[in-house]
């Protein structure tokens, strides 16, 4: 058997093939998270899908499902991408657009939907053989297309060159997958991802329905589609529907009916036959590699995948087994893949025909664990899981020798691996044991070499106490630098301040004159005013004037008529004068009266021009006192502003004498600097006296030196030679 495995992993050993075992085992991870998340929506436990069916469970449901999308769903395009990408490194191309390359070609052909989009039943397992071909032609056409390159200038950036050398073959290669698929799509109504399909399900179609040849065949294709890596079960559902899908049907009608489960009316090859009784664990009996892992491995990689995977093999999921140890594209495990599904339909088979075993009466769901399920399909019956035990121990049996000689080889890999860890730690004791008995012959030669150079140390120790000093002066010289940048900084402060203050009483100066101008236009008004007063008091007094002179009329009209009152009276008691000269009198009378009342009606008229005047003057005089009032105001804001001004002025004289203060200490910061300058300068000219001297010295030791530095290479050369055989031996 040995010479037939070792035949077979020289047929394996091609690069097609190691680049699908690559891409298969790097998608691992994400096989498991879809494993895991399908695993949780799909568990057949009442509690675990009662909630699931709450709020919080319908979102993790949601979850799920989301994972399974990004995950087992794009199964295709992960392989094709991964495939692409290894193949392509194979051919030591591009390895990232060679797997752009494989991935754009594949998608390229994909089955569309009504709407235009991608149909996702070809980006899942089932899309995988194709996946697998489109991503080889593609890497293909690319490498052969490779030497159509555009040559950019060597400047560009290596991204933008690799690019533009990547144009053409990539665009061609796509092209040309693209074109076969429009055409073949054309001429048949079936594009290229159809026919693969189509002709991976016709291998198989003339199986005998529903009988135990067909059942094999159909388990038999099942099992080489999944050790290819492709999902069997979904490339060959459409099979089994035609072959026996109604089956179960007519087994639980014919149950309703009769309640006998070994009615020999009842069909035995069913879709639940195969789940229940086949696929335990999933393809390939895998529950029954974790069983017989457990029994006889040791390996602790073997193990551990059995760990992880045992538990998923439980509720039938295979994914992490099946590409974890790997099934997949191994020929160990080919044999005992193929032989054990067939082996156990033969066994439940004719256990159900000699009336052994209860026949599938009930639908249990695919994610049902063993011995449950097989009590459960039969209705209940306990040869149900006894069946399903045989089968899994007839399982172990045929997986044992297999995984044992699968462990021994796993076992040498992993001995192999501490071999070489031990070796190189021998080696590299070996190595420093060299070291030590070199650094054991030269270890007198060094301890001569260091006397030599005991009084270059120590002179270097001297003149390393001086440069200390020196650099310590070179600090004190910082800190006057620091002080003097304080000092400035402070004179530029002050600086700005009397510039600031310079503009203030700037303005200031501006708006006192602007006051003064406003009490000068004042007093000016005020001035008007006065003047417009003297002209109404001199109207007052000119009619005043007029009015003494109409007084002194009335005055004489008064002695008139007391002149005439007592010649009257005389003239009517003493005469009989006539009623003429009465009327007479009378008339003159009545004119002097006509004259009092004309004067009267002057001073009337006199009165209320004085009265109008008056009030004019009333008015003038409180406008002139509200601009004296205005003006006294301004003069006081103008004595205000002036004292700000004086204030401001003292100021600039305190910031004067602060900048010349500051003057002085810079002057003498600067004094001082030139004093450590001129000691530094001095210091230096006797150290490089010296240093030359001792460069002088250490010139006359160098032959010394010479020679201990052509032992230390020696050594070193050894030393090398040593390493490269400890690798050497590693590699071997």
């Amino acid at each position: 058997m040995e010479n037939v495995l070792q035949t077979a992993d020289r047929l394996f050993q091609n690069r097609y093939i190691i680049s699908i075992k690559k891409a298969f085992t790097i998608t691992l991870p994400v096989i498991i998270l879809g494993s895991i998340a399908s695993l949780v929506n799909n568990m057949p436990i009442n509690i675990v899908q009662a909630g699931l069916s709450t709020p919080a469970g319908q979102v993790i449901r949601a979850v799920n499902g989301a994972i399974w999308l990004g995950s087992t769903a794009v199964m295709a395009i992960l392989i094709a991408w991964t495939l692409g990408y290894y193949l392509g490194n194979t051919y030591k191309l591009n390895s990232a657009l060679s797997a752009l390359t494989s991935v754009s070609a594949y998608l390229s052909i994909c089955v569309t939907t009504s709407d235009g989009g991608i149909s996702l039943s070809r980006l899942g397992s089932s899309g995988l053989f194709g996946a697998i071909l489109i991503a080889i032609l593609a890497t293909e056409l690319y490498r052969a297309f490779s030497f159509l390159k555009i040559n950019i200038s060597e400047d560009t950036a290596e991204e933008v060159r690799q690019m533009f050398a990547a144009l053409i073959p990539v665009m061609l290669s796509v092209f040309c997958i693209a074109l076969t698929n429009g055409i073949v799509l054309t001429a048949s109504g079936k594009g290229v991802d159809e026919w693969i399909y189509t002709a991976l399900s016709f291998l198989f179609s003339s199986a005998d329905g529903g009988g135990l040849v067909g059942t094999l065949f159909l388990v038999f294709g099942i099992h080489i589609f999944w050790f290819f890596g492709i999902h069997g079960g979904n490339v060959m559902d459409s099979i089994m529907v035609s072959a026996f899908g109604e089956n179960l049907i007519h087994n639980m009608d014919q149950y309703a009916l009769h309640h006998n489960a070994f009615d020999g009316q009842l069909a035995i090859i069913s879709k639940g036959f195969l789940d229940t009784f086949v696929f335990m664990g999933g393809a390939g009996t895998s529950l029954c590699i974790i069983i017989a892992v457990f029994i006889i491995a040791r390996s602790r990689y073997m193990r551990g995948i059995a760990k992880m995977g045992g538990i998923f093999a439980l509720f039938n999921m295979n994914e992490i087994v099946l590409f974890g140890f790997p099934v997949i594209l191994s020929p160990i495990l080919l044999i005992p893949f193929l032989l054990t599904p067939l082996t156990v339909t033969l066994i439940s088979w004719g256990a159900m025909s000699l009336g052994l075993v209860a026949r599938v009466v009930t639908e249990v769901h695919w994610a049902m664990p063993p011995l449950i399920s097989g009590y459960l399909a039969t209705g209940g019956h306990l040869s149900g899981s006894i069946l399903q035990m045989i089968n899994i121990t007839a399982g172990i049996l045929i997986y044992l020798p297999f995984i044992r000689l699968m462990d021994r080889r796993a076992m040498q890999k992993e001995s192999l691996k501490d071999d070489d860890t031990a070796l190189l730690k021998n080696t590299l004791n070996t190595v420093v044991e060299k070291i030590h008995s070199s650094t054991g012959e030269i270890h007198g030669e060094i301890t001569d070499f260091s006397i030599v150079l005991g009084s270059v140390v120590r002179d270097l120790n001297v003149l390393s106490a001086q440069m200390q000093q020196q650099v310590q002066s070179m600090h004190t010289c910082d800190e006057y630098m620091r002080t003097i940048d304080t000092l400035v900084g402070s004179t530029d402060t002050g600086i700005k301040i009397v510039l600031q203050n310079m503009e203030k009483t700037d303005t200031l100066s501006m708006t006192g004159a602007q006051n003064l101008q406003q009490a000068m236009q004042g007093m000016e008004e005020t001035l008007l005013s006065a003047q417009k007063h003297n002209e109404l008091a001199s109207q007052l007094n000119l009619r005043c004037e007029q009015i003494i002179g109409i007084l002194k009329s009335i005055e004489d009209i008064s002695l008139q008529t007391a002149a005439l009152s007592p010649d009257a009276s005389i003239e009517v008691t003493c005469t009989d004068v006539p009623g003429k000269e009465l009327s007479v009198m009378a008339a003159k009378i009545k004119d002097l009266s006509e004259t009092t009342a004309g004067a009267v009606s002057d001073i009337k008229g006199l009165l209320q021009g004085m009265k109008g005047d008056t009030s004019d003057m009333i008015e003038q005089s409180e406008v002139s006192l509200r601009q004296a009032e205005t003006g006294r105001q301004q003069v006081i804001d103008a004595d205000r502003l002036f004292g700000e001004i004086v204030r401001n002025i003292h100021d600039i004289q305190v910031q004067c004498h602060t900048v010349l203060k500051h003057g002085g200490e810079i002057m003498g910061e600067v004094q001082k600097i030139n004093e450590q300058i001129r000691a530094a300068s001095h210091f230096f000219a006797e150290t490089a006296s010296h240093t030359s001297k001792m460069a002088a010295e250490v010139l006359n030791r160098s032959e010394e030196s010479k020679e201990m530095m052509h032992k230390l290479r020696k050594l070193n050369v050894e030393t090398s030679l040593l390493t490269e055989n400890a690798f050497e031996n590693l590699e071997s």
